[in-house]
């Protein structure tokens, strides 16, 4: 039985979880980017960052809304007006969108502050955190 589960929102892909750790190409698999389907390599530290909140929380469900972004779908992202930056870290594998269901972002948003040394963003009215692995710095979102 997994102890905790992957969902992609926008590509209705899951991974299930049994251990404490995600294998890489499932992770990258999961995390490929929506509009292409291309994978790409991850920074190591993000899968087991997320682990770590669900286990602290009790998050049995972890919502990923944004992984890996080709260059291409990054830029029609922020054309759109959503809040993209150019060069972000999506594209490299850097970062990840995601929340715990069931988890309230403001304890989730709490536990990364003390945990999570990197970029931490917090999106109130759309509900997630973008956490990745860049300078260490700090904002809030729509």
């Amino acid at each position: 039985m997994p102890w905790v589960h992957f969902v992609h929102l926008y590509t209705a892909a899951a991974l299930p979880v049994f251990g404490e750790q995600v294998g890489t190409r499932s992770f990258a698999w999961l995390m490929r980017c929506r509009a292409t389907g291309r994978t790409t390599e991850f920074d190591p530290r993000l899968a087991p960052l997320v682990l770590a909140a669900a286990k602290a929380l009790h998050g049995t469900v972890v919502e990923v809304l944004s992984g890996y972004r080709s260059e291409k779908f990054n830029e029609q992202l922020r054309k759109k007006g959503h809040e993209v930056a150019s060069e972000s870290l999506h594209r490299r594998g850097l970062a990840l969108d995601w929340r715990l269901q069931s988890v309230p972002l403001v304890r989730l948003t709490a536990w990364l502050k003390r945990k999570h040394h990197g970029g931490l963003g917090t999106y109130r009215h759309s509900n997630f955190v973008h956490t990745d692995f860049g300078p260490e710095r700090e904002w809030r979102g729509r």
